[in-house]
């Protein structure tokens, strides 16, 4: 089976295998990078939800910072059970998902959220699943946050224009930035805002 060929359930046994929480709990600058541009767009209020969330990272330091309305899915259980140990607090409070993003998203009702955002995640939707994209924009009420490698091909990373992809669901796009301070080189942030109200 050549590379091009992996089936979207290869692709999520990858992940359920290879999680490895430990390595997401490194890399805080990352999350600082996140809160940065959040706090900038989303009062704390906010519904907010991370797709992809694994350990909880980028959740703990919104929780941190006085977002307490948090959401996260991961397909992990190795890094859910990580984050219920490493971040208790965090777990109690928030409402942690663990699923496929394509087992869940069809079920949540329109305009949840405030923000969803990703952090190297939407890169490894498979083209399979492409039709998530449109639930993702369904669901989100106000802003999309996608920190994404946009280039970069291989049997588990797919590189799309997250621009192209969201502006279709009546988003305009506000910032876009390189990820350099992230120490995220290959990747792009973009920050998106509801324009149009599209899904009745």
């Amino acid at each position: 089976m050549t590379d091009k060929k992996k089936s979207m359930e290869e692709v999520h046994n990858y992940w359920v295998r290879k999680s490895a929480p430990e390595s997401y709990l490194i890399h805080q600058e990352r999350s600082e990078f996140l809160l940065e541009y959040l706090q900038k767009y989303v009062h704390p209020n906010a519904q907010i939800l991370e797709l992809g969330c694994n350990v909880g990272r980028n959740l703990q330091t919104l929780y941190q910072n006085n977002y307490k309305k948090l959401t996260g899915i991961e397909i992990s259980k190795q890094a859910v059970e990580k984050l219920q140990t490493t971040f208790p607090e965090l777990a109690k409070t928030m409402n942690l998902i663990h699923s496929p993003i394509e087992d869940w998203i069809k079920n949540v009702k329109t305009y949840h959220y405030d923000l969803v955002f990703t952090m190297a995640v939407l890169e490894h939707i498979h083209p399979d699943s492409e039709w998530v994209f449109e639930h993702i924009a369904r669901i989100s009420r106000e802003y999309i946050i996608t920190i994404e490698d946009e280039n970069t091909t291989n049997w588990r990373l797919f590189p799309r224009n997250y621009q192209a992809i969201f502006e279709k669901y009546g988003f305009e796009q506000l910032e876009e930035n390189d990820c350099n301070k992230a120490d995220l080189d290959k990747y792009r942030l973009r920050i998106f805002k509801r324009i149009i109200r599209a899904f009745p």
